[in-house]
């Protein structure tokens, strides 16, 4: 049985030389991290270590 990864988006993109815009997102609230993953980004980071996240915070984020 074959199993196929499926096609990452992301890195094929970067591979194409096509520009990727991303957001650094470093705020408390979940839910505008649900905001600003809605809006269109190709890539959202999310900074725990310069902000007051803590690791049960974060598996709201994700």
């Amino acid at each position: 049985m074959s199993k196929q990864l499926p096609v990452n988006a992301f890195k094929q993109a970067l591979r194409a030389g096509h520009p990727q815009i991303g957001l650094w997102c470093s705020l408390c609230s979940n839910l505008t991290t649900e905001v600003v993953a809605g809006a269109g980004f190709d890539w959202l980071l999310l900074d725990t270590e310069h902000a007051p996240n803590e690791l049960p915070m974060m598996f709201n984020h994700l």
